[in-house]
């Protein structure tokens, strides 16, 4: 998934801070569907508040490498892994 998609389809979701990570859950109207659910650690948390459609994967990257003791290469491999993993969230790009 590329991250202007991911950005188009992030209101569908609503997120929720538990503990020390994310969790997401698709809406379907203003009602949170609760028979599925998505859990993000503290990597995928930043990334996913970060996703904006005006934002590239590099100027992502680059704002991890701020926060996180970790250079451009693993940032940007982590954000690569991320989006790959978003896929399963294409079923609610309607």
């Amino acid at each position: 998934m590329d991250i202007q998609t991911l950005s188009s389809i992030k209101s569908k979701f609503v997120a929720r801070q538990v503990a020390e990570e994310l969790v997401i859950v698709p809406l379907s109207g203003n009602v949170a569907q609760m028979n599925e659910l998505f859990t993000l650690n503290e990597t995928g948390k930043f990334i996913w508040e970060n996703i904006s459609v005006d934002k590239t994967t590099t100027q992502i990257s680059a704002l991890m490498t701020e926060e996180f003791d970790i250079d451009e290469q693993t940032a940007q491999q982590d954000v690569e892994i991320f989006l790959s993993q978003m896929d399963i969230l294409n079923k609610y790009n309607k």
